[in-house]
């Protein structure tokens, strides 16, 4: 499934998506998040619960931390 190999020159990169799973509410500036799915698999089509504030932040936080 990966169409970069496709085309002529292909230029492939590593492309995912993280979801993070928790047993307990997490708290993120004082906004209590809870994963209401925990241990069982994840809707595809749910509702974003995140502030865009909150998601700039964090996206942050993994890129220091995850290079």
């Amino acid at each position: 499934m990966n169409d970069f190999y496709k085309k002529a020159e292909p230029n492939p990169h590593v492309h995912i998506h993280v979801r993070p799973r928790y047993k307990q509410p997490i708290i993120i500036k004082n906004k209590a998040y809870e994963d209401t799915e925990y241990g069982h698999h994840y809707a595809l089509k749910k509702t974003v619960l995140l502030s865009d504030e909150d998601r700039v932040m964090l996206y942050e936080l993994m890129k220091r931390n995850l290079n």
